[in-house]
């Protein structure tokens, strides 16, 4: 019997029902191996009701999280059985997720190499006469102050 509102009913849920309802909703996802929308489907209960029960009924939710971790369970135990039979796939998997600390990680080796480009700056002419003056000159970029070492006149 699919959760939800009696026929014709109208306004907030009795408990009961809303007690069925998660009940239902349980079971469900028990039979779904914890995967939501065919839960919902099944309980007939939408995605909203099934968060509001999941984040105000802490019993509700450790019932959820525990069917979310079975399912794991039960993943892993088919990884596993794969593995044995001579899966080269699942093993790389494996090893790639839980045997990371003992080096099993893939690696990405990226070389860059960037052509240098020279970069002219628009100074406004009375900032120009002060860096004239002196062989540094401060420029703003980006909100943060640079110091550049300019070349001695005559020098480019």
């Amino acid at each position: 019997m699919p959760a939800g509102r009696p026929a014709g009913a109208k306004g907030v849920r009795s408990q009961a029902q809303m007690k069925k309802n998660k009940k239902i909703l349980i079971k469900s996802l028990q039979n779904n191996l914890g995967i939501l929308a065919p839960a919902l489907l099944d309980a007939a209960i939408s995605r909203g009701t099934f968060n509001k029960y999941y984040y105000e009924d802490l019993e509700f939710r450790e019932a959820v999280d525990d069917i979310r971790e079975e399912a794991v369970d039960f993943v892993e135990s088919q990884l596993f059985k794969q593995i044995k039979t001579g899966g080269a796939a699942q093993t790389i998997f494996y090893l790639k997720t839980k045997g990371k600390h003992r080096g099993y990680i893939e690696q990405t080796d990226t070389n860059m190499t960037i052509d240098a480009i020279k970069i002219k700056y628009i100074i406004p002419d009375e900032d120009q006469q002060k860096i004239e003056n002196k062989n540094v000159g401060i420029l703003p970029l980006d909100n943060q102050v640079i110091k550049i070492e300019l070349p001695e006149k005559g020098e480019e």
